[in-house]
Formats: structure tokens, C-alpha cells, sequence
């Protein structure tokens, strides 16, 4: 699956989840608009730390070890409530951040290379 596609899939799952926290709490403010924008760029964090320059690339940061250290550590982000409004912004980045990346590990995971257990450090 290519970058472009990559983005679209992360960029609507984070931004269709997102409106529908807000639709479900009454709110309307710019988070699912902005998530979405932001998780389409965060998506590409594997390839950033793993650039697709051949067939093989992916290795540690694709792995399913990598996948399953993610989610767990979104569950705890998730959980954590901040006492700062700092602390709120950097809650909801880091959240964007995991789901964008896990987003891209599931869509590779698709594909005929799937994923490694726990590739090459």
C-alpha cells in the first residue's frame, strides 16, 4: 500500500472517530478536522524511521512487537488524565501520534510482505 493511501485511510478513521466523540458529547470544536490532518502526517512515521527504499524495509519500527508496545502504551495515554492544558495538548498529540502509526502497521499488515514478529534493530 502506497503513502498516499496510507493518509487517506489514517487521516478519515482518526477524523470520522473524532466527530463522532464530539457528535456523542454535543461539542463541535476543530479536533476532528485537525486530528484527521494530523493523523494523515503521522501515519508516515514508520516509513520516516524506516524509509521504503526497497521491497524489505520493514524491520523493528514495522513489527508486530512494535505494534503491540504501541497499543499498549495508547491504552495508558489514554487513561491519563492531565492537569495542565499543556498536559491535555500533549495527551491528544501523542494519541494522534500512536493511532496514525498503528493505522500504518495495519494496512501493511494487509499486504503480501505482511509484518515481521520482530524484525532486524
Amino acid at each position: 500500500m502506497n503513502g498516499a493511501a496510507h493518509r487517506v485511510v489514517a487521516g478519515g478513521a482518526i477524523g470520522l472517530f473524532l466527530a463522532n466523540q464530539e457528535s456523542r458529547s454535543g461539542q463541535t470544536t476543530v479536533w476532528p478536522l485537525a486530528g484527521g490532518l494530523a493523523g494523515s502526517v503521522l501515519t508516515c512515521l514508520p516509513d520516516w524511521l524506516e524509509p521504503a527504499v526497497h521491497p524489505h524495509h520493514r524491520q523493528f519500527f514495522h513489527s508486530v512487537v512494535i505494534a503491540g508496545l504501541l497499543g499498549a502504551g495508547f491504552v495508558k495515554l489514554r487513561d491519563w488524565q492531565p492537569e495542565t492544558s499543556d498536559g491535555v495538548l500533549w495527551r491528544r498529540l501523542g494519541l494522534l501520534a500512536i493511532a496514525g502509526y498503528l493505522i500504518h502497521l495495519v494496512l501493511d499488515a494487509t499486504t503480501a510482505k505482511s509484518l515481521p514478529l520482530l524484525g532486524k534493530l
